[in-house]
């Protein structure tokens, strides 16, 4: 059966944006600070991404622990920095350098310290404000549905709220949905899962605890030297009260003394992109997070007496669709420290990418006990062209989509490098709007002299190989 679709209204900007994370907002941010009418599309209620909407405030990859000093370096800048100095200075985030390394809540390895844990509702409104700021039209629990291709470039989209369908059209798009949602649609190739049988990383669904005795857990993290209570969940194995397909405990404090994360189930066989999949991920990790949470009171030093704070109603998704740009990042590139013209910044967080079917074992990371962080070189350097769809002249991508094989992008998925990317995004759209609203004819010269010049480091500079 055929459906004619009468959109109820179209409203026109010169760039609209797909998906509020962190890479969206900085997109839309840029590139409305660049004088360009912007608009964000966001499916849920809020910006931020999964560290607003899935429990998870703590935002990874800005900052990077140097070995000599022990002082958490700057590695992103821009808007991430601008962003994390505002709620620091506030009282609303934690600065890494005020950090006991001795004795850390916040991951408990070092370097761990370096991510930037924040309060999540003063979060959001300062992105908000920050974009009322700038005229930017946040278009909130408004899903993509479709995508109007004509002559190599997206005309318009639809998007469907409680006005009904709505069409949205404008000289140039990004995708920063996470999942390439945009990229799909208008027909661009890209990666899904590992190339032998599709599966991608585990997904989690994240719980948040209070009542935590924060200095037990880690006395006994230190006493033992086991962050993860490896120790604890193999005797648990061996009596056959640990039934989970994981074998390692993740959690980290949050604003609060004694509320913690816990990032700890890994779930496998999730589809991202399917609404089927996600729903039963989101059925079963409810049920899960009881069942973990029984053990963790019984038997998890410091949590006697916590408490269930929150059940995140948010899919955590570490892998779904990759752009297949118009370059690749290879692992040989980021083991090789290979340097680009186009360079417009760079990640130095180590692989973190599980393994699709053994949840606790990172391919490149080695023994979930005492894992191995370190590689020949620090810094992976992001290519222009990474960002850049093939086909579709008028679209960018950015965040966690952009086109790197699945090794490295366990590297380049965290919360940091999507504000970079972002960033990196919603600046080239003013160049391309001058430039016939063709990305791939952005001078990408003049691209990183502006990027540079708006705060965002420039790798070379950076104390790391």
């Amino acid at each position: 059966m055929e459906y004619t679709i009468v959109p109820s209204g179209t409203e026109h900007f010169d760039f609209i944006v797909c998906g509020g994370g962190p890479s969206g907002f900085a997109a839309a941010l840029s590139a409305a600070r660049r004088h360009l009418r912007t608009a964000i599309v966001e499916r849920t209620g809020c910006l931020g991404g999964v560290s607003t909407n899935g429990c998870i405030p703590y935002l990874l990859a800005g900052r990077k622990l140097h070995p000599k000093t022990d002082q958490h370096v700057r590695v992103i800048g821009g808007i991430f920095d601008e962003v994390t100095d505002r709620l620091i200075a506030a009282g609303h985030a934690i600065e890494p350098n005020t950090i006991d390394l001795s004795f850390n809540p916040f991951g408990w390895y070092p370097r761990m310290a370096s991510g930037i844990v924040v309060d999540e509702n003063h979060y959001k409104i300062l992105l908000e404000e920050l974009c009322q700021q700038e005229g930017i039209r946040i278009f909130y629990n408004s899903d993509l549905i479709h995508a109007d291709v004509e002559d190599d470039r997206i005309r318009s989209v639809l998007i469907h709220n409680r006005d009904g369908i709505v069409e949205l059209t404008a000289e140039l798009f990004a995708d920063c949905t996470g999942d390439g949602d945009l990229i799909a649609m208008s027909g661009c190739p890209f990666f899904k899962g590992r190339p032998s049988d599709g599966l991608t990383a585990p997904a989690s669904l994240e719980m948040q605890l209070d009542h935590v005795d924060g200095n037990a857990l880690v006395q006994w993290q230190n006493e033992h030297s086991s962050p993860k209570l490896v120790e604890i969940i193999e005797d648990l194995k061996e009596k056959g009260i640990w039934k989970f397909p994981y074998e390692i405990f993740v959690c980290m404090q949050l604003m609060e003394k004694d509320v913690f994360l816990i990032n700890t189930i890994r779930q496998t066989r999730v589809d991202g992109t399917s609404e089927a999949s996600v729903s039963a991920a989101l059925r079963e990790g409810r049920k899960e997070s009881l069942e973990l949470f029984d053990i963790i009171r019984k038997y998890f030093p410091g949590f006697e007496n916590a408490r269930i704070r929150r059940i995140s109603d948010w899919l955590g998704i570490r892998e779904s669709r990759r752009l297949d740009g118009r370059y690749t990042i290879t692992l040989d590139d980021a083991l090789s420290g290979r340097k680009y013209a186009d360079c417009i910044g760079a990640t130095t967080y180590n692989f973190d990418l599980p393994d699709p079917l053994r949840p606790s074992h990172d391919p490149m990371m080695g023994s979930a006990k005492t894992p191995d962080a370190s590689r020949p070189h620090v810094v992976i350097r992001i290519p222009y062209r990474s960002l850049l769809p093939k086909g579709i002249l008028n679209l960018i991508a950015a965040g966690r989509v952009i086109s790197a094989q699945r090794e490295v992008l366990g590297s380049m998925r965290l919360m940091g490098n999507c504000f970079q990317t972002g960033q990196a995004a919603g600046t080239a759209a003013r160049f391309a709007l001058d430039s016939g609203c063709d990305f791939a004819a952005v001078n990408t010269d003049s691209l990183r002299e502006a990027l540079f010049a708006d705060g965002i480091i420039d790798p070379d500079s950076l104390p790391f190989s």
